[in-house]
């Protein structure tokens, strides 16, 4: 898409699947009506993974003669953002959910990830703590490599959408935005950034790509072993994938080990996150005991 052929368009997910179902709608209810009143140009439709997505959508004019409407092409652009109230990150760290929507945001393809935290919700009744919420939330930036926002209701929670939507807009105003094939971008985003060029995929690849129910690849199924062992996360999984991605890999490479010892440490030095720490001996270890000795 060349500069200037496209709309930035906020796309918001009509699942209710999370939280309550009144809450939900309540909140979507809320939002879709400030939004109309901000002038953002918004479209509710089905997100495999997170919450809001912005895409750039090409203009395209009636053509004389024709009564359908002609279509466009969609590309995802560069942020993603999966909303969470307080009572609902409680549930999700409880149920398993947290780290697997985790894994899945980081593997989507989309480079920037934001986690947006509101606070309004009782969480007095959560099985988890107040601390434990919170160094959740930590956790997500600190190590995961989120951009965590903290908003305190539904309608600060709004006006952050509405700022980074006229954000994107501007952001975007100048620049040509290509699509490629899903692996091609998630190969794409380790790289450093050669131009102004945007790289990212179609709309529809990338809403294929996300699907939850669709059959498990190997690599999938490894990752979300890996991101339910003790001490593990989603960061740690995805490193771990780098190297490995599928269990038979890493197999394989504990057979090519001539001791014990350097089995345990296989995957000590495997740098995760974003400030590239070590995976350690301690998870290194655990996970030797799970795929080699205890096979």
């Amino acid at each position: 898409l060349r500069p200037g052929s496209s709309e930035v368009i906020l796309c918001v997910d009509s699942s209710e699947s999370t939280a309550s179902r009144n809450s939900k709608a309540h909140f979507r209810g809320l939002l879709l009506q400030e939004l109309g009143k901000n002038g953002v140009k918004y479209d509710v439709r089905r997100l495999h993974v997170g919450d809001f997505v912005w895409i750039a959508k090409e203009r395209v004019a009636f053509r004389p003669g024709e009564l359908g409407i002609p279509s466009s092409r969609e590309v995802v652009l560069e942020y993603i953002v999966e909303r969470k109230r307080m009572d609902d990150l409680a549930g999700s760290i409880i149920d398993g959910r947290f780290q697997e929507q985790k894994f899945r945001l980081t593997n989507c393809g989309i480079r920037n990830l934001v986690y947006l935290v509101e606070e309004h919700g009782e969480v007095n009744h959560a099985k988890l703590g107040e601390r434990a919420l919170e160094q959740a939330v930590a956790n997500t930036q600190i190590i995961n490599g989120f951009f965590v926002k903290r908003t305190k209701d539904i309608r600060e929670s709004v006006a952050y959408l509405t700022i980074m939507t006229r954000y994107l807009q501007n952001h975007y105003a100048g620049k040509t935005i290509k699509a490629y094939p899903c692996d091609v971008v998630l190969q794409l985003n380790k790289m450093s950034p050669q131009n102004e060029d945007v790289c990212s995929m179609t709309f529809e690849k990338f809403n294929d790509a996300s699907i939850k129910s669709k059959p498990p690849t190997v690599y999938e199924m490894f990752g979300r072993h890996l991101i339910q062992i003790p001490k593990s996360s989603a960061d740690k999984a995805f490193a771990i994938l780098e190297k490995y991605p599928t269990i038979s890999h890493l197999r394989e490479a504990y057979h090519q080990c001539e001791t014990e010892k350097e089995r345990e440490n296989l995957l000590r030095d495997i740098k995760t996150g974003p400030n590239q720490r070590n995976l350690g001996p301690s998870l290194s270890s655990l996970i030797c005991s799970l795929y080699w000795k205890g096979r």
